[in-house]
């Protein structure tokens, strides 16, 4: 594999390995790949939510001398160990799924195509197939692929939203191309490998909006509020959090930052709130009401 290469130029000893809950079945027989390539290997049971979750304090103080982040790309943040960042393509072909579906986007001639990290493999069979069936395609890069979008990061999209009808999501689950659909006015699908279709995200964002709207509501109802934050190192908004205390403070609400790695609501059983904004992630910019 190249990335036993890339570590071995770095001189790695002891890796930390941090990845996605969706290789959770497969991590123990890449890491016996590493092991017996000569090298220690440290498994972080912690989940990881992409590139901004950089677990270098932890790694550092188990004696690692390099954190193996599996899944993601490189988002800048600094560490104080070095960090590979392994892509980990998966080998999925859409067309079949393309030939069967492909009459819900009949009535779209413009069709932006994005994909999270793991599928940009796929995009170039998407593109040759939709482009066959008279489609006009734009795919734009922003991040380190053509057509790449984070659960943050949807510029990929943003920058074509007006040259297209619609989006086209490759890839599994709702979370990526639900970003896309709550940010931009276009119909956003997914072509989904592990349901094997093509489904329009439409329902999932009137469910978004209306939740949203009810949640707002009981921010400006609420008295007591608790302001969730993050300290990883790639989702540290505190910041922005007292300034939305100060803002709520000057409306005459109570309230309090509160500070975690993984929000869970046991943590804050016997504290009285009536609302928590949650700012942990950019992306989990939705309030979550008691």
């Amino acid at each position: 594999m190249e990335i036993i290469n890339d570590l071995k130029k770095i001189n790695a000893k002891r890796i930390f390995v941090q990845y996605p809950e969706g290789l959770k079945l497969k991590i123990q027989g890449i890491c016996k790949q590493f092991e017996k390539e000569g090298f220690e290997v440290v498994i972080s049971c912690e989940p990881c939510y992409g590139a901004c979750d950089v677990r270098d304090e932890e790694a550092k103080r188990l004696g690692c001398d390099v954190i193996l982040n599996i899944g993601h790309s490189n988002f800048g943040v600094e560490s104080k160990i070095p960090v590979v960042y392994w892509d980990y393509f998966y080998d999925v072909n859409p067309i079949p799924i393309l030939k069967k579906e492909i009459d819900k986007l009949k009535k779209f001639k413009k069709i932006g195509v994005v994909t999270s990290i793991q599928f940009v493999k796929s995009l170039e069979k998407v593109e040759d197939f939709l482009k066959k069936n008279n489609k006009e395609v734009y795919i734009h890069k922003s991040l380190k692929y053509p057509g790449q979008i984070l659960g943050c990061n949807i510029d990929a999209a943003k920058k074509i939203e007006n040259k297209v009808d619609c989006f086209l999501y490759v890839g599994a689950g709702k979370f990526h191309p639900l970003g896309v659909a709550i940010r931009t006015e276009k119909p956003v699908f997914t072509l989904d490998f592990e349901k094997k279709q093509i489904y329009n995200l439409d329902e999932e964002k009137i469910k978004w909006l209306k939740k949203k709207a009810w949640h707002d509501s009981e921010l400006n109802d609420a008295k007591r509020i608790g302001i969730i934050i993050c300290w990883k190192k790639g989702q540290n908004r505190i910041d922005e959090a007292e300034k939305l205390k100060k803002k709520l403070e000057k409306e005459g609400k109570e309230v309090y930052i509160l500070a975690f790695d993984n929000f869970s609501t046991d943590k804050i059983e016997g504290l009285k709130f009536d609302c928590l904004v949650n700012m942990a992630c950019p992306r989990l910019d939705d309030e979550i009401i008691f």
